[in-house]
């Protein structure tokens, strides 16, 4: 009893649980935000139901294609297809919903993480005072960040894999474990992967991570063919496999040519909705005062300068390429990883008043641009989620059978057709119907230019006719024919008499 009385147990003095740092509290609480108002506006995409489409063949065995006789590969991020048929295949849940939860938590985890690395980076560099969110907030202030999010597609995935690469860039010392040395190689090598155009940024953290943990020579090998490893093995299966060099939507959309005009208008569309270069500025002006004062210089620099060049490789070859159909969604990594060393800040004089910018910003331009409106000023450009929030008549729609509904009455055609046995060629704009080639296997064959959609009307063993060369080796190889909206120039043209 006494010494129950006294606080103390038979084991010695009670030891009551420490308080919980605040920055801790700051970071779970932005996450949270972001967590609900991402899943508040979560949907999936056309372009997500195509790689629900392929993830489904993968799965009933017909390999990484979208129609089971064509080796097509029409989808950009070759780890974003497996890991969603390895989760897939364990859990069996509709892979649809399986593609926006995924891409929900990727988000979220990402985020977590960045915030988590800039506060490790500033504890080690002797920052012992409170640190605050500040470069994460970005998430909060530009509604793409939620709306892409889930979507379907590889957006969450990538946040995620920049967030991971720099914690361990920021994690590794001269004098590391060749354990975690090899793991950040690994790690980083996934980049192309996630999407081609992110082996620019793993090649820049690579660099990076050499940098700061100096291997001798041959261990500079040795981590070198390690991250090498994984995405040379998978470029050689692809050439075997599909015979290509890059997936499809590369060829698709010329990502080898130089459009910088339409490549500035995206930008442009990107960053004066939300006013994005306030926080940039502001954020970009803390890190140039610390370079200048000095207070970050050797392995630190090389931290600090590795996201932001990164960034600025990413967003350059964005532009230089023309940028996207889809309002704002290319940009989102770059910018993501632009505000990595400034995702929490030490709150001190120098820091207080771009605190206070980006606080006020995020609060302000994400309660204003809230209001379900499109932020489109190009033709060309499209916001997908309104979109389709629109054509299917679904706040939130997830289920493909919202889309096959939506896609009436050429979905219940060519359903028609198949229950009656009829083999047909049919298309989305119901003026094509005639009969379909007898040497062709299949119950039908449908042509749309919503290739997600058309994935999701027609059934595994039926053929899906990509008008717009997504997954359509021939038609990704042709020379333009609708120049203007990105990935929609290469209209397929009809036989003649058709």
């Amino acid at each position: 009893m006494a010494q129950a009385q006294s606080g103390t147990t038979s084991g010695g003095p009670r030891r009551w649980p420490r308080a919980i740092p605040p920055v801790l509290v700051a970071i779970a609480a932005v996450a949270a935000v972001y967590a609900a108002v991402a899943w508040h506006r979560r949907w999936i995409s056309d372009d997500g139901l195509i790689v629900v489409r392929t993830v489904r063949e993968l799965l009933a065995g017909h390999g990484p294609v979208y129609n089971a006789f064509e080796r097509a590969e029409p989808n950009t991020s070759t780890l974003w297809t497996y890991v969603l048929a390895v989760v897939g295949a364990a859990t069996g849940r509709s892979l649809a919903h399986l593609a926006v939860e995924l891409g929900w938590l990727f988000a979220v985890a990402g985020l977590v993480i960045a915030m988590d690395a800039a506060r490790r980076w500033h504890r080690a560099r002797g920052a012992t005072g409170s640190l605050l969110p500040a470069g994460a907030l970005i998430a909060l202030g530009a509604s793409p960040y939620w709306d892409f999010a889930t979507s379907g597609l590889e957006t969450g995935l990538g946040q995620l894999w920049i967030a991971v690469a720099w914690w361990l860039v920021v994690a590794l010392r001269s004098d590391g474990r060749p354990r975690r040395q090899l793991i950040t190689a690994v790690v980083i090598g996934l980049g192309p992967l996630v999407r081609p155009d992110f082996g620019l940024v793993a090649i820049v953290f690579l660099v990076a991570a050499w940098l700061v943990a100096r291997p001798r020579a041959w261990r500079t090998a040795v981590l070198a063919g390690t991250a090498l490893a994984l995405p040379l093995a998978y470029e050689v299966f692809r050439a075997g496999y599909y015979g290509a060099l890059v997936p499809l939507p590369a060829l698709t959309k010329s990502a080898a040519a130089a459009q910088w005009g339409r490549g500035l208008a995206y930008l442009a569309n990107f960053v004066r909705p939300y006013a994005l270069w306030l926080p940039l500025a502001a954020l970009a002006g803390v890190l140039a005062a610390a370079l200048l004062r000095r207070s970050i210089a050797g392995r630190d620099r090389v931290i600090a300068l590795a996201p932001v060049v990164a960034a600025l490789v990413i967003a350059i070859y964005v532009v230089r390429v023309g940028g996207d159909f889809m309002h704002a969604r290319m940009l989102l990594p770059a910018a993501f990883t632009a505000v990595l060393p400034a995702a929490v800040l030490p709150v001190d004089r120098r820091t207080a008043a771009v605190l206070a910018i980006v606080v006020i910003w995020a609060l302000v331009v994400g309660i204003r641009r809230d209001d379900r409106r499109s932020r489109v000023s190009a033709w060309w450009l499209s916001d997908d989620r309104l979109g389709y929030r629109q054509w299917t008549r679904d706040p939130n729609p997830i289920d493909p059978e919202l889309f096959v509904i939506a896609d009436r009455p050429a979905s219940q055609a060519v359903a028609d057709a198949i229950r009656d046995g009829r083999r047909r060629l049919m298309s989305e704009a119901g003026d094509l119907d005639v009969a379909m080639n007898p040497s062709l296997d299949g119950p039908a064959i449908y042509a749309v230019g919503r290739l997600g959609t058309g994935g999701a009307v027609m059934p595994l063993d039926a053929i899906v006719a990509d008008t717009l060369g997504l997954a359509s080796p021939l038609g990704a190889r042709i020379t333009a024919t609708t120049p203007g909206m990105p990935g929609h120039e290469k209209l397929l043209p009809r036989a003649p008499g058709r």
